[in-house]
């Protein structure tokens, strides 16, 4: 499988700048030789099949990583090997192998705690701990994480830390519908990375307000934000936010009603994320690839690309991702006239947001339902979904959906 083999490459590449590329060349042909030694015996058991392929394919992963991971306990201080720790971490976020990264950091946090040499990578392993609980939508896991972090950040004066957590706040708060909240982080972080003079950063906080402007419908702003965090990703090369805003633009397209745009935007995020080994960016472009599919009434097209988005947010265990595909899943169903798939699909869209107190999400998913009980000639229930959507709407400021959905409900009032 091409995902896990550049996985690997990346592991052996990071392993031979901590400890030597003639050292992990000679483990790499050990562990290459143990495994085809193992595989030789499976196949001799012949008991290989399918499943069992894919299950090993899972399995060299953490192969790997446990191997690799010794090897450089063993061969580097400790002042390096937690370096390495903080690096490791990354690569597994990006590749979407949520628990071994949420492993790695919890390992590094570990070892550093109660060292005052170590503060500086306690903190940042705090820091990157709450990234993978925020990725898996555990909200609470990642604030308490962000406290410890910030308290560190403080007492050592670092503001572009400091920054990074106003950022990461922000984030958390938007998903759960803070959105006033949400942007005085996101604006406090952006001052702070334009005193540094953090390019990167300034892109990144660029594009989270200009998501915050895309849920209130303020186009044109959220336009201006989004060219400025382009220009910054372009400027740094940066695949994985490339991958990320075009991602954003294409929602912001898509929600204008400007579906062919929305396309070239998502095939450009694909692309981006497909070249940077970027998992959450490629099961994002999937699944804005099938929305739009959806609305063009192309069925086939839309659902191939959501069960692809599904595999993805399953792998990553991202249930922000998960919750909207089963909305998106749910419309195809109700558009095709398979009534009880897209109630089970729109409650399950429901049950994942709410778990996760995704109240855009939420919303969303109740304005849908409601209308799958129109077009079911079930009024009672589709006005009790339409008035919880115009709830949460109205809540967060989604001012395009809020009179939206008062259109509907008035149109369900009126009919007999």
């Amino acid at each position: 499988m091409e995902r896990i083999r550049k996985f690997i490459d990346m592991l052996f590449e990071l392993s031979s700048r901590y400890c030597g590329e003639g050292l992990v060349n000679d483990l790499k042909i050990i562990l290459e030789k143990a495994e085809t030694l193992e595989q030789e015996l499976l196949l001799k058991a012949k008991k290989e099949s399918k499943e069992e392929t894919k299950a090993i394919d899972d399995l060299r992963i953490k192969f790997y990583s446990d191997n690799l991971l010794s090897f450089c306990q063993k061969n580097l201080k400790e002042d390096l090997y937690l370096g390495y720790l903080l690096e490791l971490g990354k690569i597994c976020l990006d590749f979407g192998e949520i628990n071994y990264s949420e492993y790695v950091y919890s390992l590094l946090i570990q070892l550093a705690e109660g060292k005052p040499k170590y503060k500086n990578l306690l903190a940042q392993g705090y820091f990157n701990r709450a990234e993978v609980y925020v990725r898996s939508s555990r909200w609470k896991l990642a604030e308490n994480d962000l406290r410890k972090s910030r308290q560190i950040f403080n007492e050592k004066k670092d503001k572009k830390g400091l920054a990074r957590v106003d950022n990461l706040s922000g984030i958390i708060k938007s998903e759960k519908g803070a959105i006033k909240s949400a942007l005085k982080n996101f604006n406090d972080a952006l001052s702070s990375f334009s005193r540094l003079k953090d390019e990167l950063w300034i892109g990144i906080v660029e594009m989270n307000i200009g998501n915050l402007k895309t849920i209130q419908s303020q186009w044109d702003e959220a336009v201006t934000h989004f060219k400025r965090a382009l220009t910054a990703f372009e400027k740094l090369m940066d695949l994985k936010r490339l991958s990320l805003v075009r991602y954003n633009m294409g929602m912001l397209f898509k929600n204008r009603g400007e579906l062919e745009a929305a396309l070239t935007e998502f095939d450009r995020s694909l692309e981006y994320a497909l070249e940077a080994n970027y998992y959450l960016s490629t099961g994002l472009a999937f699944l804005g690839k099938g929305d739009v599919y959806a609305k063009l009434e192309e069925y086939a097209l839309a659902m191939e690309y959501c069960i692809r988005a599904m595999e993805v947010f399953y792998k990553i265990m991202d249930k922000v991702g998960l919750a909207d595909t089963y909305k998106i899943k749910g419309v195809i169903q109700r558009d095709t006239s398979n009534y009880e798939i897209a109630e089970t699909y729109l409650l399950t869209s429901m049950r994942l947001s709410e778990e996760i107190e995704s109240t855009l999400n939420y919303a969303e998913a109740a304005y849908e339902l409601g209308l799958l009980y129109r077009k079911w000639n079930k009024p009672d229930l589709a006005k009790k979904y339409l008035k919880i959507s115009e709830k949460y709407f109205a809540e967060i400021g989604a001012q395009e959906n809020l009179e939206r959905v008062k259109v509907v409900i008035e149109r369900t009032n009126g009919s007999k």
